[in-house]
């Protein structure tokens, strides 16, 4: 029972060290944020002047972070551009876009879905959702996900906003602690058969 006991805690002392040592490889971040240019928004074609317009700007952010937990950083300086899409573009518009996603070098597609709202006077354009993004290192993980904003058009200008997306850190074993945990159980269990062997040897 000792023997389980110090196994026990040597292999808490283990994981704590590797927790400890991620959150410090974890920090900081760097995101970047391809941008984006969409243009026809709804426009029913009658009218050539590529509007309902929205472009997002490439953004670059440095977050000084230690440990896991969320934070939200600014992916986009949204700009809406907006005009007359033709009589029959009143009405919801749905439409899926694409940007490049960077942290640490590592580089992946976010596809967003978004829509429009086009009324006689005013439009209303909504970034609504986006597919989850993992992004996997050594020792942490981080989990990216955009949130919803809108911007209201009232006039034939040019409106502007941030987009915003959550990221969450998350702390990963080492694959070398990983295996020492693995030896560590294994070598308790063979211990504890060995002990039963032997006390069943000594009953009989």
């Amino acid at each position: 029972m000792r023997l389980l006991i110090r196994s026990a805690v040597v292999l808490a002392a283990v994981m704590v060290f590797s927790a400890a040592s991620s959150a410090v490889k974890a920090d900081p971040l760097t995101i970047q944020s391809g941008g984006f240019s969409l243009d026809n928004l709804g426009n029913d074609g009658s009218v050539p002047n590529g509007l309902d317009s929205l472009s997002g700007g490439a953004e670059s952010n440095l977050h000084d972070f230690n440990g896991t937990g969320s934070f939200i950083v600014n992916l986009n300086q949204l700009a809406f551009m907006e005009g007359f899409t033709g009589i029959a573009s009143p009405g919801l518009h749905d439409f899926v876009f694409t940007q490049a996603i960077t942290i640490n070098g590592q580089t992946q597609i976010m596809e967003l879905l978004g829509r429009i709202d086009i009324g006689f006077t005013t439009d209303t354009i909504h970034i609504l959702s986006s597919t989850p993004l993992t992004f996997n290192f050594d020792t942490f993980s981080v989990d990216v996900n955009v949130l919803p904003a809108s911007i209201f058009g009232p006039g034939n200008v040019c409106y502007f906003d941030v987009l915003r997306a959550q990221l969450t850190v998350t702390n990963t074993p080492e694959p070398a602690t990983l295996t020492l945990l693995g030896l560590g159980l294994a070598g308790t269990a063979a211990k504890l058969r060995q002990r039963r062997k032997q006390a069943r040897v000594l009953k009989s």
